[in-house]
Formats: C-alpha cells, structure tokens, sequence
C-alpha cells in the first residue's frame, strides 16, 4: 500500500499545532503517509511527532487528503472528521522545546496581543482610536505588575492591521517584539503563565505545557482548547453578543478582505461587544490565583 499525503490547507500556526494529533492518530492507523503544512512550522514539531513525514517536491503519494479548518465544530474535531474520525476525543499536542537560558530573571508572564481579525483582539469601548494605546492590555499589566510578576510580550510585530488605526503594544509591559520563533518559545517556557487570545501563540503555549489564559468572546467555549484542561482559562461573557465565529457558513459568510467584520453590529455602538464587554478586573479575577 503507498503513502497518503495529508494536507494542510490552513496556514495558520494555531490551526496547524490543533491538527497535529489527529494526523499523529491518522499515521498511527494507516501506516506511510506524508505531511503538508507550512514549512515554516515543520520546526516545530520534528521531535515532538518524529515518525511523521514532511512533504518534499518529488515524494510519491497513492492519494491525498485535503484538510481544512472548520468555523463549525471544535477546532481540533473539525480536523479529526475530516480524517474519518467520527468519535474524538481531545488530545492536547505537542510542540518542540527551545529552551535555553532563562532570558528574564524575576516572575514574568508572557503576553500575546495580536491576531488576524479585529473582532479577535481585546477592543476597548472608546473604539478604533484607542487600538494603538491597548488600552485594556496596559490596565491588566499594571495589575499584574502590583502582584509582583512583569508582563512581558512576545510579538512578531510592534504594530498590527489594517490603517490607520493599526493595533499596538501596551505601555507598560516589557516588550520582546521581532524576535525568532525559537527566542519566543524559550520566552513562553521560561514565563509562570501566558495570557492571549484565540491565536497560534496561545496554541503554542498550550502545546508546551504552559498554563493558558484565552480571552475569546467572539467564538464559542468549546470552540479551542478542552475546557476540562486544568492549565487553561478562557474569559467570556455571555450576557453579550457572542459566539459569532462559529456560525460563519451557517448565519454569516466571513468577509476575509473585510479587517473589521462583524456580522450584526458593525458600524453601530455595539461593534466588537464581545470584547470590549470584558474588562481588566475580569481578567484578573481569574488569573490571581495563579499568582
């Protein structure tokens, strides 16, 4: 029997971490298969799953498999289905460790701001003009920094999105932007937590080990990480419009050239409730005691 070749047709670094068990699990019930991601990813997983095999031009392949993320079921689930697997449970991945040198000596927490849609980030109720200030980020670090922990960030990016009102760093965390991927997971290892949105470093901290604090509103609870996972907190507030993301191909068709989609309330007062609804102070009620 020849190899499968497994494809990836997301390139996002989150959906790709998700997906790794359930192509771990594909391997392990159907013998040679090889693998297509994002070579800039492939790093990432070399020790941590090394009987897969990563596609090159040239290898040879019976039949292929396209794999793509679903807006409708779990993140990881979606992939599993679409691998034949109808009964899933959650299998948290795994990533390589870089870890080096502790790069920060005190207690530090690891944050992620960023991601690729606005209605992901943390939005502050004043609106656009306030996206470069984080003004809901820099409220949170001054609380963590009064409990004796430095926010520190890890970004590849200082400033993020669509002009003119692209999405900044917070003021008063120490700010690793720019920095490899190898430096930023050694960053996340070395931290007591992380603290970001629905995105791949969130994805990345979760798949190292590390307890995670997930700000995501705009999709629905069960929609990332295993809720059961001890090491993982994800701030919501249901009493808002919420959930949106995964109603897309349902409800709503996502507009990808659209940066600032939202699918009830844009342009009105309530655009992006799902965030700018949760505060700093909730945050922190639930990240204290990890402190």
């Amino acid at each position: 029997m020849g190899a499968v070749l497994v494809e990836m047709l997301s390139n996002s670094m989150g959906d790709t971490i998700g997906a790794m068990p359930c192509i771990e699990e594909f391997r392990k019930n159907n013998g040679k298969i090889v693998v297509k991601i994002n070579p800039f990813f492939e790093r990432l997983f070399t020790k941590s799953y090394p009987e897969i095999i990563f596609f090159r031009e040239g290898m040879d392949y019976d039949k292929s498999i396209k794999i793509d993320y679903d807006f409708t079921r779990p993140l990881q689930s979606g992939f599993a289905k679409q691998l034949g697997f109808n009964d899933w449970e959650y299998i948290r991945p795994k990533v390589d460790s870089f870890k080096k040198e502790r790069p920060i000596k005190n207690k530090y927490v690891t944050i992620s701001v960023h991601s690729t849609a606005q209605l992901k980030y943390w939005n502050h109720p004043s609106g656009k003009r306030s996206q470069p200030d984080s003004l809901y980020w820099d409220e949170l670090c001054i609380m963590i920094r009064r409990s004796g922990y430095t926010p520190v960030i890890v970004e590849k990016d200082e400033m993020f999105g669509i002009p003119p009102f692209r999405n900044g760093l917070p003021k008063r965390a120490n700010s690793k932007f720019g920095i490899s991927l190898e430096d930023t997971i050694n960053h996340i290892e070395h931290s007591e937590f992380f603290i970001g949105l629905s995105s791949g470093l969130s994805w990345l901290a979760h798949a190292l080990n590390k307890p995670v604090v997930m700000i995501s509103n705009f999709s629905e609870d069960w929609h990332e990480m295993d809720l059961t996972t001890s090491d993982y907190k994800r701030i919501t507030n249901k009493s808002v419009c919420h959930g949106c993301w995964n109603r897309v191909n349902k409800e709503f068709k996502f507009e990808f050239d659209d940066w600032y989609w939202c699918p009830k309330h844009k342009g009105t007062e309530r655009q992006f409730e799902c965030h700018t609804s949760i505060t700093p102070e909730m945050v922190f009620s639930e990240i204290k005691d990890w402190m």
